[in-house]
């Protein structure tokens, strides 16, 4: 009985759309069911936008099904409002319909409705096509009934949250492989006796980009699930670490794709001559390779750290014995020593009140999205999520 429902939660885990499926169905079940209990005629004539409503709520999170549940029902009234004043005002005429619609399709856009904000038009069409007999009584019934709908969807996924805490391990699971792969391609091009021309980097390059999205839209996500879940607390340690390990690996991404690109350059053939001596790429390769074995190993032994750390001392050894022929490339050559320094301080978990600084490592600048930084205005205070995710930040004791 236990394994049949621990294999039942790991199912859902995996698949969350199964289980926003399975709370929309029970959400839209359980409002038909209010709506025909209710006395009144409106509720006995349009029993149907309860369940709409239900549907129109339904989303992976509570934040998410609040907000969303309040700017469609906020739509949903704007559209009725709109057809009722238009269709008093201009009378029952065809005129009516075009007006409507072009009204309608300019709120539409407002930002207070942000995705929802087609139903101001398709609400405003309904009241004056399907409800012509009775528009008032088809406006309210659509507005109340659609209100009665969402808040059940938010009682529904208060009840029954939903955390996404595989599919954001499987995030950082596909970022740290594409990045360990993207390495080892690096360091086997560094291996070669001749260089790789263009078009092989080319083939051999990874594309990080997407993967980092990914990583990042499945970390938000989880962190918007702690707010407003009533199980927030039995969690949050499951997703600090994640948090924390996708700051890291963000930090990473970043140093990777800046190694590539100074590899790339370095190694590529400029008129019989390469900026990357030859006494250098043997080292880089080898850090390159222990800075993957890393990223493969989702804990991170301190083997793994120790073969990084030592790797990185020879290569910092051969990188000052090394003889330049420009300054360009002894720059580079620093580049990229300092960039693979700059991967292991960013996925060094030591405590600097406990541990002493590590010598091969530098700790990296934070990578910010420039639409998420920039400090918050005076006075201001931060929202649910802002304070869960500062909480998130917290080192644990």
């Amino acid at each position: 009985m236990r394994q049949g429902r621990a294999r039942a939660l790991t199912f859902l885990a995996r698949r969350p759309r199964v289980g926003l499926a399975l709370r929309t169905a029970l959400a839209a079940t359980l409002a038909w069911i209010i709506a025909l209990a209710l006395p009144g005629a409106i509720p006995g004539t349009y029993p149907y936008f309860a369940p709409l409503g239900a549907v129109v709520g339904s989303y992976s999170t509570v934040r998410s099904s609040v907000r969303n549940s309040a700017r469609a029902v906020a739509a949903i009234v704007c559209g009725a409002l709109l057809a009722v004043a238009t269709a008093e005002l201009l009378g029952r005429d065809l005129v009516v319909i075009p007006v409507v619609v072009f009204l309608a399709t300019l709120l539409a856009g407002w930002r207070l409705f942000a995705d929802q904000g087609s139903w101001v038009l398709t609400v405003g069409l309904f009241v004056l096509v399907v409800g012509v007999e009775h528009p008032v009584q088809y406006a309210v019934g659509y507005t109340t009934l659609t209100l009665l709908g969402g808040c059940v969807a938010v009682a529904v996924n208060t009840l029954l949250p939903s955390f996404p805490l595989a599919q954001s391990r499987d995030a950082l699971s596909a970022l740290s492989t594409t990045l360990a792969d993207q390495l080892d391609d690096l360091a086997e091009g560094l291996r070669r006796d001749e260089p790789p021309g263009p078009h092989e980097w080319a083939e051999r390059l990874s594309s990080v980009a997407p993967v980092r999205e990914s990583l990042r839209r499945s970390r938000e996500e989880t962190e918007e699930s702690l707010a407003g879940n009533l199980r927030a607390r039995r969690y949050v340690e499951s997703v600090r670490e994640q948090h924390v390990r996708g700051v890291a690996l963000g930090n990473v991404a970043v140093r990777v794709e800046e190694l590539t690109e100074l590899l790339v350059e370095a190694l590529t053939p400029r008129e019989d001559e390469v900026a990357l001596p030859t006494g250098l790429r043997g080292p880089t390769a080898e850090t390159l390779t222990a800075l993957a074995g890393l990223l493969r190993e989702e804990d991170g032994t301190d083997a793994d750290r120790v073969a990084l750390r030592e790797a990185l001392r020879r290569l910092s050894g051969a990188e000052a014995a090394a003889r330049f022929t420009t300054d360009r490339d002894r720059q580079a050559a620093g580049a990229v020593v300092t960039a693979l320094r700059r991967c292991l301080g960013a996925l060094d978990v030591r405590d600097p009140e406990v541990d002493a600084p590590d010598e091969e490592a530098f700790v990296p600048t934070p990578w910010v999205r420039p639409d998420t930084g920039g400090p918050r205005p005076s006075g201001s205070r931060p929202g649910v999520l802002g304070r869960w995710r500062a909480r998130l930040r917290r080192p644990r004791r």
